[in-house]
């Protein structure tokens, strides 16, 4: 079970003493020094169990990442944790790599799917690992007792730290203003932002746990992804029946999605996209962002944000107005630039 801000403080300072005794049991300290909160309460760190599902990735082909060659072969870009775990892992025990390729053979489903399984492991009350994925904390158990990914864990953790605390000035604000926006209580649902340096730069992935929080899983940037997590927290906010309502009732949906698909949007459905405009605009709103950060959002085929934004101060429901909103920016087709 997920425990609350106050407690986890509390707990810190009963651990904190038992580590300046140096009496602090090896298994714990690497749970405990890999959390930091925000003034908020917001929990932020790094995963082991993520950890190792993408040493496990980048072991066995997951090598996109920032393209610094094109032709005549494409070559990537590492930032340097994940290149130290990639090199580290490059002579790792041939069986558990055997495995892990037959096991993917097996469950060739999309890694997000992998990486709620894992976020989820740790959650006392979380459901059971999926069917789909059966298996997968057994081979995540291989790769921590066969390769060095806790010595490699250990190597990298400055580097996960300074991400860390990179978040903790910018994430309470923007936070209760998504709260306040959605008409929310305050401090609910709770956040966990989890650093994970061994995905691609500017990779976030959102879920929602059974308890109601909302885990964050955030790659690597140059400076906090802060726009991006907060898309992703109010992505897992907005409820299910705005994609629903969207995919049969928005007219002139399939237009803008087409339109938006070839400025780069990665959703393929007309519901997915007007979720994703709404949540975007609410992250934007939430941030105080300025003019020029709805631009970009435009120009990256996420149409009408000022507007919609403007329309969380409606005191009914998102999902009341939702559609009226969709289509006010669907009332003029976007011009092409």
């Amino acid at each position: 079970m997920l425990a609350s801000a106050p407690l986890m403080r509390a707990c810190a300072q009963v651990l904190g003493l038992f580590l300046a005794l140096g009496v602090l049991p090896a298994h714990a300290q690497q749970d405990w020094f890999a959390s930091v909160y925000t003034p908020g309460g917001i929990e932020v760190r790094a995963d082991a169990r993520v950890f190792a599902l993408f040493a496990l990735f980048n072991r066995t082909g997951y090598d996109t990442g920032t393209l610094r060659r094109e032709h005549p072969v494409p070559a990537w870009q590492y930032p340097p944790s994940r290149a130290r775990v990639r090199q580290g892992l490059s002579g790792a025990e041939p069986s558990v790599l055997q495995r892990a390729q037959a096991f993917f053979d097996a469950h060739p489903l999309p890694l997000e799917h992998y990486l709620a399984a894992t976020v989820f492991m740790e959650d006392e009350d979380a459901p059971a690992e999926p069917r789909e994925l059966a298996g997968l904390e057994v081979l995540l158990d291989r790769v921590e007792e066969h390769w060095p990914v806790p010595a490699l864990r250990a190597e990298t953790f400055p580097d996960y730290r300074a991400a860390m605390r990179a978040y903790l000035p910018l994430l309470d604000e923007p936070w209760r203003r998504t709260h306040r926006l959605l008409h929310l209580p305050e401090g609910k649902p709770l956040l966990r932002l989890v650093v994970n340096l061994l995905d691609a730069e500017g990779q976030v992935h959102g879920f929602r746990t059974r308890q109601g929080a909302v885990v964050v899983v955030v790659g690597p940037s140059r400076t906090p992804a802060l726009e991006k997590v907060m898309w992703e927290y109010a992505r897992a906010l907005l409820p299910t029946r705005i994609g629903e309502q969207a995919q049969a009732r928005w007219a002139v949906g399939p237009t803008l999605l087409r339109e938006a698909q070839a400025r780069g949007a990665r959703e393929t459905t007309v519901g997915a996209y007007a979720v994703a405009l709404l949540s975007r605009a609410l992250a934007l709103s939430a941030l105080a962002a300025p003019p020029s950060a709805y631009e970009d959002a435009g120009r990256e085929g996420y149409f009408g944000l000022q507007e919609l934004a403007g329309s969380f101060d409606n005191p009914r429901p998102v999902d009341a107005w939702a559609l009226e909103g969709l289509a006010r920016i669907g009332s003029e087709r976007p011009s092409r630039k």
